[in-house]
């Protein structure tokens, strides 16, 4: 993998504006560069009206949609129209998402994670105050992802601080967000907010410790009565998805990487 922009610097030859110019950038190297991190195939570039996904693997068919940015990926990133989100979401045509960030100056990738799209959720979902009356698109509403919402589980690292992960370390990782694909749509959400916090804990952990968060996962689900009983079953969902290890009673262990 070269993680250079240096061989497409003809293809912005005319542009002015930096954002134009690192869209035509990060498209045309995750083009040559990314291979499908769930079967290894490769990624096409799609037509340009193509409403939610960038990139499709000519393999598998798997759908991607290319997010990047010359800063670090902060806790929240812009979404697109929040209605058509959500029924995607709904739908199971969520594209997985490639975050890369990369630096201009050094025409050169730095980083890139990519979301399997199993982990968007409708509670990752954050609508954006509608467009008012006097503006072009009136009644438009955007929509937020609250990239601080999803487990690191569900992130696969493909370049970090500019080296190329391995290409079996990436299937691996692809592999272990994919099993959440399995659960509903429900389930998922349940899973995420409980993994999330797991994911804060030490590496051996108590069930007391877990119940500390009680009231705010209430927040997420206002109408569910009896949320400890409900973290206990995302518990032994998290487990029989190999992230963690029964101990004892009350007592847990993780045990995937990234939660280390």
């Amino acid at each position: 993998m070269d993680i250079g922009f240096s061989r497409y610097l003809s293809k912005i030859q005319g542009y002015k504006s930096a954002s134009q110019k690192a869209r035509i950038l990060t498209e045309a190297w995750a083009s040559d560069n990314l291979e499908c991190p769930s079967c290894g195939g490769t990624l096409s570039l799609l037509p340009a009206n193509s409403r939610t996904s960038d990139f499709q693997c000519q393999s598998c068919g798997e759908t991607y949609q290319l997010k990047s940015q010359s800063k670090p990926f902060g806790k929240k990133i812009l979404g697109a129209e929040y209605n058509t989100t959500i029924q995607a979401i709904k739908n199971g045509r969520h594209p997985s998402l490639i975050l890369l960030q990369y630096d201009l100056k050094n025409l050169s990738v730095q980083q890139v994670r990519i979301l399997h799209r199993s982990w968007i959720t409708e509670q990752s979902i954050i609508p954006r105050r509608p467009l008012g009356p006097q503006a072009r698109r009136a009644g438009w509403q955007g929509c937020l992802l609250a990239l601080e919402s999803i487990p690191c589980t569900a992130f696969v690292d493909v370049v970090q601080n500019g080296s190329a992960s391995p290409p079996t370390i990436v299937r691996l990782q692809w592999q272990t967000a994919h099993s959440v694909s399995t659960l509903t749509l429900d389930q998922r959400g349940w899973v995420a907010l409980v993994l999330r916090i797991v994911e804060s804990l030490p590496q051996q952990f108590t069930l007391q410790q877990v119940y500390a968060y009680e009231k705010e996962l209430a927040k997420s689900y206002p109408a569910n009565q009896n949320i400890r009983a409900k973290i206990r079953q995302q518990l032994q969902i998290i487990r029989d998805l190999g992230l963690i290890q029964f101990i004892k009673p009350g007592v847990y262990r993780k045990i995937y990487r990234s939660m280390q």
